[in-house]
């Protein structure tokens, strides 16, 4: 296997609870990484103190920095990206579990150049590590064993896969990653869209991590819900109109990597953000103008391409 020095990028805030379950799993990897990167949120409950003391036991190996103000998620992952001096660099959530061999699996598809990132899925599991009954791209709505076949711009551009914590990419490909875009929540999405974009990703379909479910979850996207919960959810993206967060997204892909797209994936940027910006507008004019609107979306399959097909269109004509 070709040899690569490894950073993990670890955004820390009140993870004094798990963040040393985390770490003794990183430490446990078969091929060991070079650097820990932890950047710390100013959290009030004890985790600047646990990285302190790895620090003193491990100076060589944890890099720890704590904030002068608090950056938020995205920006503590912005911070701990730039602080990185790995080839490779690889993402962690400070509650989950890495199995042993994570990195040494998700190191060998960069040994061909062309690989930029690659992704792996990942077992949903409660608080205490039981196993939930589903991996994180099921609960994303893609079959893992499928998503190496899928074309990656399509896939990436209806529905952002990976979460940041199965991640792994080159350090070379920072430059067309930051500064993240002035968005909330918006790091996993950005990076997953722009490395689609250049096509660079490369799958490992099955779980490599434990991602731990509990009631101070930065984000929901581990938990899976029924019809009515997703019902709930369609409401409430609509309400939140999160269609203008994502025309917002794939417009600074466009922007950020306008001298380095070829024209199939400038041409599918530009619809993905006509579609969002179509939905955007849905929620803003009556419905004999929104039926209009989605039967623009519907004629230019773009529901299909972009979006739930038939539950997106039930969506926008009865949900709002």
């Amino acid at each position: 296997m070709t040899k690569f020095t490894v950073s993990v990028a670890i955004a820390a805030y009140n993870g004094a609870e798990y963040i040393s379950a985390q770490l003794d799993s990183i430490l446990a990897q078969t091929v060991k990484v070079t650097e820990i990167v932890i950047c710390d949120d100013n959290s009030t409950d004890g985790t600047w103190d646990i990285l302190q003391e790895r620090k003193k036991k491990n100076p060589e190996l944890f890099r720890i920095f704590q904030n002068e103000k608090n950056l938020g998620c995205a920006g503590n992952f912005e911070k701990a990206l730039s602080l990185c001096n790995g080839e490779i660099i690889f993402l962690a959530d400070q509650d989950d579990i890495w199995l042993a061999d994570k990195v040494e699996k998700m190191l060998a598809p960069f040994a061909d150049a062309k690989v930029r990132g690659v992704y792996s899925d990942s077992t949903v599991v409660n608080a205490a590590l039981e196993p939930l009954g589903y991996t994180h791209l099921e609960c994303r709505g893609y079959p893992p064993a499928r998503l190496p076949e899928m074309p990656q711009t399509e896939t990436f551009f209806k529905r952002v896969p990976p979460a940041a914590h199965d991640m792994a990419f080159r350090k070379s490909t920072l430059k067309y990653l930051l500064p993240f875009p002035k968005l909330p929540n918006v790091h996993d999405s950005f990076i997953g869209v722009t490395i689609a974009a250049l096509n660079g990703w490369a799958v490992i379909p099955q779980p490599l991590a434990l991602f731990r479910q509990h009631q101070s979850n930065a984000s929901n996207s581990g938990k899976k819900t029924g019809i009515a919960g997703q019902l709930q959810a369609a409401k409430q993206s609509a309400a939140d109109d999160t269609f203008l967060w994502n025309a917002k997204l794939h417009s600074f892909v466009l922007v950020r990597l306008n001298k380095v797209l070829d024209d199939d994936t400038e041409r599918l940027l530009k619809e993905r953000i006509a579609h969002s910006t179509n939905r955007s507008q849905m929620g803003k004019c009556g419905f004999f103008r929104r039926f209009f609107l989605v039967m623009t979306e519907l004629f230019s399959l773009r529901y299909f391409h972009f979006a739930r097909g038939i539950k997106s269109i039930i969506q926008d004509l009865f949900l709002r």
